[in-house]
């Protein structure tokens, strides 16, 4: 008769596992000889780990058994494990967990900003072709008063010689009279650009004197305070 009031012996087993890769998922695989599916229990702890049990009779009282706790890959999925137990083996498939990839914007398009003139610039332009025009007209009327005086003396070189009447001698009174003025306008202009240029010649020493002066009484008061400090 079977002694159903005798105490379990159990003698504890330690199976064999081992890890194996797939495309898309890791799997563990333990060695379970003698056991049945219904004899065997997995769970998965809140420590990330795998929890393998089981126990079965081996005669009379006395008993087989494992507990076994196996850390699982911080690559797969903890939330989807899957068992499958055939021929003594115990298959836990893990799926692994796919990396998220980023979504590359585009760079922005580059917008070239608007070229802006200052008014300083638009002033200063003016400013010189305003300044330009007085310099260009008087060279154009010394350049006008030029021409007719040579074509006044031409026509005179193309009269005949001979007697002079006195509407002759008027017109030669009136052509040398033009004449004249035409020659005091161009040294009043030849005067005017003389007087200025020799007034930025002035203006000029005058600046570097200045600038001499103050630096020699600069270097005076220096040597002033050296021998003070000597002394």
């Amino acid at each position: 008769m079977a002694n159903f009031g005798a105490e379990r012996v159990y003698q504890e087993f330690e199976p064999a596992t081992r890890w194996t890769t797939e495309p898309d998922a890791e799997v563990l695989v333990a060695d379970l000889p003698g056991f049945k599916k219904e004899q065997v229990k997995v769970s998965v702890t809140s420590t990330r780990k795998l929890r393998l049990t089981g126990e079965r009779p081996t005669g009379g009282n006395k008993w087989i058994r494992f507990h076994k706790d196996i850390p699982v890959p911080m690559t797969v999925d903890i939330d989807s494990v899957s068992a499958m137990f055939k021929d003594y083996k115990l298959y836990i498939r893990h799926p692994k967990v796919k990396p998220e990839t980023p979504q590359t914007k585009p760079p922005p398009a580059q917008v070239k900003p608007p070229v802006v003139t200052k008014p300083h610039d638009q002033q200063h332009d003016a400013k010189q072709g305003q300044g330009s025009k007085p310099n260009d007209q008087l060279k154009h009327d010394a350049r006008k008063k030029a021409e007719e005086a040579k074509s006044g003396k031409e026509g005179l070189a193309s009269e005949p010689k001979g007697p002079m009447s006195s509407k002759d001698e008027e017109k030669d009174k009136v052509g040398a009279k033009w004449f004249e003025k035409y020659r005091e306008a161009t040294r009043n202009v030849v005067k005017d650009a003389k007087s200025k240029r020799q007034l930025l010649c002035n203006l000029t020493a005058s600046i570097v004197l200045v600038l001499l002066i103050l630096l020699y009484a600069r270097n005076a008061v220096r040597s002033s305070l050296v021998w003070t400090s000597e002394e």
